[in-house]
């Protein structure tokens, strides 16, 4: 498959570019891109490598190669990538993450569904075209497997830095659709991280990772988001190469910075808890299978000791009679106390439920009180609630 490489690829996000016409009269020669899968890495930009089509089976392995023959990369470019496997993109994120690579949506571009956690995963990260979410789905595997996965994206995405309001916008859009991020959002919700960054190290240390599989995105009309300020010192004119396009030239931000700090155990819960209450704005099934990853089999549930059984049961009771739902939490309002990886979250939603058979809907503010366990998957041991205002 022929890569075709825009112009603003070339120049990663803080770049200059040359004068078109300098660019034709130098006429460098075409160089051969080299291909690792859905990888292309060109030698004119040591420092990078795109990442193209979507997420796939040998993706992890092809990384790997990749990376192992040039360990000067430093920086992910996703171009164009409607991911496709869910633990196949949380395991290259997880990849991403552990070296410290950085991640980049060009212009005119756009990055969707699986590739998102590998957008997540980097150091330092920018979203100059379309980043998509939504719910993760998996119709040829079990629901065992498939909640795993949402368990790990619950457990892993806060670590890189995303946002409960992040996770609910993923957690509440439908498998079949696509929430694009507005250039406005981006800002607002922290997605780009463009302050310090790490190169990329030979061998990174083990990581575990597991989960399910997810939907393919389809490409959607690019609505780029406004351009970062231009670096200092210009970059070098890009290469042609064989294709047409234009080869991306080295890296201009990569130095050597400590890791930031590791999440607590309180921002932890936090996230946690406001994904499990934004869950349930989603359909009756996709809002069934989140909920059955969330309770341990024994929970304290408003004041009684309760089976896991008896409280999915009063949960699908509660989506059958209200089966139009949002509920959006008040950030501000979130708290968390922890001791040894037992957290004690408490704060404020809004909801508006609906029933149109029924011809009913129900509006108002309602507090929560989880307390999580972090050695169980983030499990609901004990919940409590009260609604506050109609």
């Amino acid at each position: 498959m022929c890569v075709a490489l825009p112009l603003g690829i070339a120049a990663a996000p803080a770049q200059a570019q040359a004068p078109a016409q300098q660019q034709a009269s130098a006429q460098p020669p075409a160089e051969a891109a080299e291909r690792y899968g859905p990888f292309v890495y060109f030698p004119s930009a040591p420092n990078l490598l795109i990442y193209h089509t979507g997420v796939g089976a040998n993706d992890m392995l092809n990384l790997k190669k990749a990376l192992r023959e040039h360990p000067s990369i430093a920086t992910l470019i996703l171009q164009n990538n409607g991911g496709g496997l869910v633990h196949i993109g949380l395991v290259v994120a997880e990849e991403v993450y552990e070296r410290g690579l950085n991640t980049y949506i060009p212009k005119d571009s756009y990055c969707a569904s699986a590739c998102a956690f590998v957008y997540f995963a980097g150091r330092q990260r920018l979203a100059e075209g379309r980043l998509g979410v939504h719910q993760i789905s998996a119709p040829e595997m079990t629901g065992e497997q498939a909640q795993f996965g949402v368990s790990d994206i619950v457990a892993t995405l806060p670590k890189y830095g995303v946002s409960a309001d992040v996770l609910g916008i993923m957690f509440s859009t439908p498998s079949k659709d696509m929430y694009f991020f507005s250039p406005q959002e981006i800002a607002k919700y922290g997605i780009n991280r463009t302050g310090q960054t790490q190169v990329a190290q030979n061998s990174p240390p083990p990581r575990g990772t597991g989960g399910g599989q997810g939907g393919q995105a389809n490409a959607p009309a690019a609505t780029p988001a406004p351009a970062p300020a231009q670096a200092q010192t210009p970059a070098p004119a890009p290469v042609q190469t064989a294709h047409g396009g234009a080869a991306p030239v080295a890296n201009p931000y990569m130095k050597k910075e400590t890791a930031p700090a590791a999440i607590s155990d309180e921002q932890k819960a936090v996230n946690a808890a406001a994904l499990m209450i934004q869950a349930g704005s989603g359909t009756n099934e996709e809002s069934m299978n989140f909920t059955r990853e969330f309770y341990a089999d024994t929970v304290d549930y408003f004041k009684k000791t309760r089976p896991k059984s008896e409280i999915l049961a009063d949960k699908e009771a509660y989506f059958a009679r209200w089966p139009i739902r949002r509920f959006v939490v008040d950030q501000s309002t979130l708290k968390a106390q922890c001791k040894d990886q037992l957290c004690k979250v408490v704060g404020i939603y809004d909801y508006k439920v609906s029933s149109p058979a029924r011809g009913k809907t129900a509006t108002g503010t309602s507090n929560f009180t989880y307390v999580l366990d972090l050695r169980n998957r983030y499990r609901i041991v004990m919940e409590d609630s009260e609604v506050i205002s109609r």
